[in-house]
Formats: C-alpha cells, sequence, structure tokens
C-alpha cells in the first residue's frame, strides 16, 4: 500500500496515483506530512509518498527535516502541476481562505488583493472539506477542481495562483530496511552532509569531488541541523554516478557525516 496526505483529492494523491499505476498499489489518507513518516517507521512493507519541493515556494521545509528524524529512503520521483481553484459558494461574500500553508502562500497576491483572511489547515483536500461541512457563505477553499467535484462545491475561479509554472515535486519513500525491487533504474540521488567545524574552505572542497567526478548537482539546501545555533546540514541532489560508492567514500572524507537518503527512479 502507499499512504500519503488526505483527505482524498489532495495533490498527495494525485503523486501517489502516478506511483500506484506503476507499482499496483493501493492508496490510503494519513493526517498529516508526519504521520505519513511515522507509519514508515515500523512498517517494512508501507510506502509513502510526501511533497518535497515547490517551483514557487521552495522546499518543504516539514518533509526535508523529517529525513533527518526518521529511518526512511526515497525510492522514485515525480513532478505533479498545480493549478489551484477558489472553491467556495459566493465570491462576493468571501471573508476568510482555507488551505494549506504552501498553497496559501502561492496564491498570496491574489489573496491579498481581495483582502481575505487565511486560516492554514493541513491539506487543500481538507480545506475543501471544512467548507463543504460547515456551509459558510463567508468561507472559501484554495484547492484543486478535483476537491470541489468531491464535495459538489463550486469552482467560483480558476487558476488562482501567482504563477503558473507552479509545480511540485513529490518523493516515494519506504523504510531503510525495506527491500523494496523494481525495473525502473535510477537516475537521481540523495544525500544529507554536515560538514566539518571551523575549517575554512570546507564547502568548497566538498563541491570539488562532484566536479572532478563529473557529476551534475541539481539542488543543494541548507537547513539547520538542530544540534546549536549556526550548525547547518546540506541536502544535495545529484544525477546518477556509475560510481556511487565512490563517489561516497570521497565525500565522507571531506565531511564530518554523509547521509545517504536514496538512490531513485524518476517519472517525467
Amino acid at each position: 500500500m502507499i499512504c500519503c496526505l488526505g483527505p482524498k483529492g489532495s495533490y498527495s494523491e494525485k503523486a501517489a496515483q502516478k506511483f500506484s499505476g506503476l507499482l499496483n498499489q493501493e492508496i490510503i489518507f494519513k493526517k498529516s506530512i508526519y504521520d505519513v513518516f511515522k507509519s514508515l517507521e515500523t512498517d517494512f512493507e508501507l510506502l509513502g509518498v510526501v511533497p518535497s519541493e515547490n517551483s514557487i515556494e521552495g522546499s518543504v521545509t516539514i518533509t526535508q527535516d523529517l529525513f533527518l528524524e526518521f529511518p526512511v529512503k526515497i525510492i522514485g520521483e515525480v513532478d505533479i502541476e498545480i493549478n489551484h481553484s477558489l472553491i467556495g459558494y459566493n465570491i462576493e461574500k468571501i471573508r476568510e481562505i482555507l488551505s494549506h500553508p504552501q498553497a496559501l502562500a502561492q496564491c498570496g497576491r491574489y489573496i491579498y488583493k481581495h483582502g481575505w483572511k487565511v486560516r492554514p489547515v493541513e491539506s487543500t483536500a481538507k480545506a475543501a472539506k471544512i467548507v463543504f461541512e460547515e456551509k459558510n457563505e463567508e468561507l472559501a477553499a484554495i484547492g484543486s477542481i478535483e476537491n470541489a467535484r468531491i464535495y459538489g462545491i463550486k469552482v467560483l475561479e480558476e487558476n488562482v495562483q501567482d504563477y503558473q509554472n507552479n509545480k511540485t515535486r513529490f518523493f516515494l519513500i519506504c523504510n531503510k530496511n525495506m527491500n523494496f525491487k523494481t525495473n525502473l533504474m535510477p537516475s537521481k540521488s540523495t544525500i544529507i552532509v554536515e560538514l566539518k567545524k571551523n575549517r575554512p574552505g570546507a564547502f568548497y572542497e566538498l563541491l570539488e569531488v562532484f566536479k572532478y567526478r563529473n557529476v551534475n548537482l541539481t539542488r543543494i539546501e541548507s537547513r539547520p541541523s538542530k544540534k546549536e545555533i549556526g550548525n547547518y546540514v546540506f541536502y544535495i541532489d545529484y544525477e546518477q554516478d556509475d560510481d556511487n560508492l565512490g563517489l561516497l567514500t570521497d565525500l565522507r572524507k571531506r565531511a564530518s557525516n554523509v547521509i545517504e537518503i536514496g538512490s531513485y527512479f524518476v517519472i517525467r
């Protein structure tokens, strides 16, 4: 089974459907991204889908941080196009907008223009569910057209995000001890690196490894290590190297810690 952020109609479900079509797995829903990670902690048969990065708002920080907390690995990736709609009853009576924090941020200028208040909730699908249940014309949700169809609510306006090139990257994850097998070849890898302290040029030396091995980096991002102020870890995505073991060996000579998060296939 594949678990993802629910309820039904979420963008996470769209991503899960892509993986489900390849792997022939049933989809089940969790209340939060944290619950997806938590479910994989002890269940070695369960797969999970979590959002990683949005083309407008950047990384989903809770997902990044949970990779340090739970024993999971990435096994797949897919990009999902995000088209937000305003869902409700009467656009003239709206006073408050409900949605996931990322969706609210992606539609920030649109919301500000109308002077509406915002209420963050766990997912876009949950926002539509609340609007449906409360039957309050002063409430509206931002989410997908599918959210409106599921609950029989009007689509008041389509494509309300501030930028039209709006995509979110989702990861397929599992417990690190799961013996996951697929015929799809890995094309990317993700690692988390902690540099040695008080060493000028330490990050430059790390990047040199990728340069002399001719490995293309696709993302670098820093996050607090949660150990002490001023201490950071670096999330690095790169195109799969033929000698990934040798690459990791070289990186470990220049860093205090290198955590493998996974080598994985990408659905185009």
